[in-house]
């Protein structure tokens, strides 16, 4: 059997690339901080930061974070990114185990991303960020000495490119409430959907917010987005798509900053800074956490997902139309 840490590393790679990685927001495109490594780079950096504990968590606190956000592909990369950056510790070890017990080593090396992912998938998103490393590292060291210890070589037969899935990823299929149509109060979900697009842009034009959706609406019509930012669009949805020529749709949260800083997320809770700051390390925080450099932030989307604030899907068009209804009134 290949070894899995090592499959583990050259997945990622492959997917990473030479391209620079952000492991503060997860994307270079709306990171303050303008310098970032590749992959490779940022490995090794991990590596020779191991002797200071604070730096090293803060970097595992914002991998965390981006592991259990955003859509099911980004939730994998960063999955394994996060694997990646515990199974070193046990590389030393785990050919120790195998030479005493005399024992295959990829059949431990297996056993202990197995149980660094049961860990993470039986721990609570209230665990702090520091529990949750200890949890999986305890796990992971509890899989393998079972391992070996029960004198039994029978391990999963699935080849260990089971845990890396290439297949197809779609879009996030979980429904939200502002999503649902009420189909005995509305017939028609196109007029739905065009009213409450108007209704918005009603809003952006009396806030005098409107030019910044503009300027977003120019970015998507001009194809400036990254189609794998593109809502999953219905098939009611689809004909106006093709009308277009493409696919024109996004978010409300897309006219919003991506992230805020730490003490504007805990005063929406109406916590202080620095009583965020100890429930943070209790882990009894009601947001996660990303760390910036020194800075810390947290994700809109996520803070709007935890205060159940609608992100409906909207068009251009509609907003726009709104507006002008409004016109400088």
């Amino acid at each position: 059997m290949s070894n899995i840490f090592a499959v583990i590393t050259e997945q990622i790679l492959r997917n990473c690339g030479e391209e620079p990685v952000c492991t503060h927001v997860g994307d270079v495109r709306f990171c303050a901080i303008k310098k970032h490594p590749t992959y490779q780079m940022f490995r090794r950096q991990v590596r020779l930061n191991r002797s200071k504990p604070s730096a090293s968590l803060r970097l595992w606190e914002s991998v965390v974070t981006l592991a259990r956000e955003g859509d099911q592909r980004r939730k994998e990369k960063w999955l394994m990114i996060a694997l990646d950056i515990l199974t070193p510790h046990f590389e030393g070890w785990s050919k120790e185990l195998a030479r005493t017990w005399h024992y295959e080593i990829s059949d431990i090396r297996s056993a202990i991303v197995e149980g660094l992912l049961e860990a993470w998938s039986s721990t609570g998103d209230d665990t702090s960020c520091k529990k949750l490393r200890d949890a999986m590292m305890a796990r992971a060291f509890a899989r393998a000495r079972n391992l070996v210890s029960i004198g039994s070589s029978e391990t999963c037969t699935d080849s260990v490119e089971f845990w890396i899935l290439n297949r197809p990823h779609g879009g996030d299929p979980t429904l939200r409430a502002s999503s649902i149509i009420d189909a005995g109060t509305v017939r028609d979900p196109d007029t739905d959907e065009r009213i409450r697009g108007e209704c918005i842009g009603a809003l952006l034009q009396r806030t005098g917010a409107i030019d910044d959706a503009k300027r977003l609406h120019d970015q998507i019509r001009d194809g400036g987005r990254d189609e794998a930012d593109a809502p999953a669009i219905s098939p009611q949805q689809v004909g106006r798509s093709w009308i277009d020529g493409k696919n024109l749709y996004y978010r409300f949260s897309d006219l919003l900053p991506r992230h805020i800083g730490f003490k504007q997320a805990a005063n929406i809770f109406d916590l202080s800074e620095s009583q965020a700051s100890r429930r943070s390390g209790k882990g009894s925080l009601p947001f996660r956490v990303l760390w910036i450099g020194n800075s810390r932030a947290a994700a809109v989307k996520s803070l709007m997902e935890i205060l159940d604030i609608p992100d409906p899907i909207l068009h251009p068009d509609d907003v726009e139309n709104g507006a002008s209804q409004i016109g400088d009134q």
